[in-house]
């Protein structure tokens, strides 16, 4: 395991796209896969608005370790 490194920012920038995926796949209803999230109203917001902000926080965390380096 040791011959296969993360870079710094590379599991944070992993990370951020994978739930920038599911973000705009479940919520946004992008590719017309999910037709019911299983959550409404307020619930749905704050969980959407939340994965996007963990997206958004991962993908910049992890391009500026990445760039520091």
């Amino acid at each position: 395991m040791d011959s296969v490194r993360w870079k710094n920012g590379s599991r944070l920038i992993s990370l951020g796209g994978v739930a920038l995926v599911a973000q705009l796949v479940i919520f946004q209803n992008s590719l017309g896969i999910v037709g019911d999230p299983g959550v409404s109203g307020v619930t749905e917001d704050v969980v959407s608005g939340g994965l996007l902000l963990v997206a958004t926080v991962c993908l910049a965390v992890g391009v500026f370790l990445s760039l520091r380096d």
